[in-house]
């Protein structure tokens, strides 16, 4: 194939911060994150407007914890160190050869919990939604309220262009072809495959067996440990995407719009975008809780994102077997 020329004289990624560091961060200011959940107001009428609901979530210093040992779990730690070896093996390429074509493909398989997982529990939620009985649809309400606010970034809701991202990015590195099935990482796909399971898992069961309880239960919690792993990932890219982008192109650096559809797609995802969506994700599980008449178990919890955090890191293993070979 013809090697497309990725970079012209670029340094050496800086390790401004680990995976591990950006974690802890956001583990410490944990409290803090929780207090300023809310779901947002909206207005209803010209003069009348839904006042914002603040998440009700149990347990905060218990949650802290579990997620700071599921942190540093061996587990995670060796997952989170696949991923950001895979992301500076990207960043060393000098030419779009194969390996970056299917980093791609597979790093967009990787991403597929909003559509897999988080979608299919608002799609389930509101089929259900007619036989919640009228004393229930208050608690049943704000379950899907904070789901919506999991999935509304990702599906570009009040963000137009949204959809397009990830092929600015691909084409600011002339890597379009990445959708070609011959670029397909199984690695990755056996994940994206694990979310559809777990997305659909005990849908046609009845609605009030504990089968279907659990499946949802569990579901969100799968959201919950994929949108707080992707808070640690899109901020570790983030710190080099542009100038990465810059060595590619060095035009980008006199079109600032160019630039910016080159790096939306890391640069929406970063900051506390992922990671409020994880906590939203935590509170519709327990609203959820209290709906169903479930306990929210924190053990459980830590078991779905050490089990989540291993799946994905072996993703990333494959990635940075596909970009070394």
């Amino acid at each position: 194939m013809n090697s497309i020329v990725m970079k012209s004289n670029i340094v050496a990624p800086r390790h401004d911060l680990s995976m591990q560091q950006i974690g802890e961060a956001f583990i410490e200011d944990l409290p803090k994150h929780f207090a300023a959940l809310k779901i947002p107001g909206r207005m209803i009428s010209g003069d009348q407007r839904k006042a914002a609901i603040p998440a009700h979530v149990d347990q905060v210093p218990a949650i802290q914890l579990a997620m700071h040992e599921v942190l540093c779990h061996e587990i995670t730690q060796a997952s989170q160190d696949w991923a950001e070896k895979s992301f500076n093996a990207f960043l060393e390429k000098e030419l779009v050869d194969e390996g970056v074509l299917k980093f791609f493909n597979g790093w967009n398989e990787t991403h597929k919990t909003t559509s897999l997982v988080s979608a299919k529990i608002i799609m389930r939620l509101a089929a259900d939604a007619g036989a919640i009985p009228a004393h229930r649809q208050a608690l049943y309400n704000n379950v899907m309220a904070h789901m919506h606010e999991v999935a509304k970034d990702d599906f570009g809701l009040g963000h137009e262009g949204h959809d397009g991202m990830y092929d600015y990015m691909t084409s600011a590195f002339g890597a379009s072809r990445w959708v070609e099935s011959q670029y397909v990482v199984p690695g990755c796909n056996e994940f994206s495959g694990f979310l559809y399971r777990v997305g659909i898992a005990e849908n046609k069961s009845p609605l009030n067996s504990h089968e279907y309880k659990r499946s949802m239960l569990e579901a969100m919690m799968t959201s919950v440990a994929s949108e707080l792993w992707n808070g640690r990932e899109y901020n570790y890219i983030a710190q080099y995407i542009e100038e990465k982008l810059y060595a590619v192109n060095p035009d980008l650096r006199a079109d600032v719009k160019a630039l910016r559809n080159a790096k939306g797609y890391v640069m929406g995802h970063s900051g506390e975008v992922e990671n409020r969506h994880g906590l939203h994700a935590l509170a519709a599980a327990h609203a959820y809780c209290r709906f169903a008449d479930l306990e929210f178990d924190i053990h459980r919890l830590k078991e779905i994102m050490i089990d989540y955090n291993g799946r994905v890191g072996k993703a990333f293993r494959s990635l940075h077997e596909a970009l070394t070979a």
